[in-house]
């Protein structure tokens, strides 16, 4: 299952969308319908009725969701530079995953609902669409070699500080570097997270008419997809955290007067945006 993680990201770091933000939140339906019309074709009743839905989650995620990020970002911004320190970057990311878990957790049992509307024909192309974006996704990012994987990396890390802090020095670099470095490699354990998440997604189709295994299995997918991590996987990931944290305290601390004055720029921009969407 992943349609519900696109659904999510969109509306927890809608920030990434400069100009396009509002209008991509207000066509927020149109947006999920389409992705999820990728891996499954609906028909006009089940894109009727789930489109009715994403428009009660907008309002719903308005009025609960969107103060909850305004919370966030005003806390960040009464941080000093110099007094930034990994446990509180640490701490950002864990509210940022609890963001995008209630959001799941609220649009699971439409999800659930929805997949018990899906005909044979409807679960079969699904299941072969599921298996050519994991391959896609595989063959873009998964397969890369160490090397290559630390090359990758390294670039969406530094595309990244850049969103935030705009063009980065030469000492910021080099802690990037280090961070790729440092990173521990997991697209083998991604890889096998993908086998067991398509197993289990054949074994719904399969056993569609066992509505208590579809239900339970379904759920775990969605709100407990950690289930399927391979036993290597939470370490790794736990380990990856911390780097992530220790090096972004690192990027903080060597930040200049301006980069930290475009940092504030961007997120009381983000601010003002998400203040306007509750409008």
């Amino acid at each position: 299952m992943k349609f519900h993680r696109y659904l999510a990201v969109i509306l927890a770091s809608l920030a990434t969308f400069g100009c396009a933000t509002k209008f991509a939140y207000n066509n927020i339906d149109w947006f999920i319908i389409s992705y999820i019309e990728d891996l499954v074709p609906l028909n006009s009743v089940q894109e009727s009725e789930l489109e009715n839905r994403l428009q009660d989650l907008q309002q719903w995620h308005k009025s609960t969701q969107l103060p909850l990020y305004i919370q966030q970002i005003n806390n960040i911004q009464q941080q000093k530079r110099q007094s930034i320190t990994a446990d509180f970057i640490q701490q950002q990311g864990d509210e940022i995953r609890t963001h995008i878990r209630t959001i799941v957790t609220e649009f699971s049992p439409d999800i659930y609902a929805l997949s018990l509307q899906l005909s044979p024909e409807q679960d079969q192309e699904f299941l072969e669409n599921f298996r050519a974006k994991q391959k896609e996704y595989y063959d873009e990012r998964l397969s890369l070699d160490d090397k290559e994987a630390r090359e990758f990396y390294s670039e969406r890390v530094r595309k990244r500080v850049e969103r935030w802090l705009g063009d980065i020095s030469s000492e910021q670099e080099t802690i990037i570097k280090n961070w790729a470095n440092e990173w521990v490699n997991t697209n083998p354990d991604w890889h096998q997270y993908q086998k067991n998440t398509y197993q289990a997604v054949s074994d719904l189709v399969e056993k569609k008419v066992d509505l208590p295994f579809v239900q339970v299995t379904t759920m775990q997918l969605l709100l407990n997809n950690e289930s399927y991590y391979p036993e290597t996987l939470p370490d790794k990931l736990k380990k990856n955290s911390a780097i992530s944290a220790k090096h972004l305290m690192f990027i903080a601390q060597s930040s200049s007067e301006n980069q930290w004055q475009y940092f504030m720029d961007e997120l009381g921009t983000l601010k003002s945006t998400l203040i306007d969407l509750q409008k």
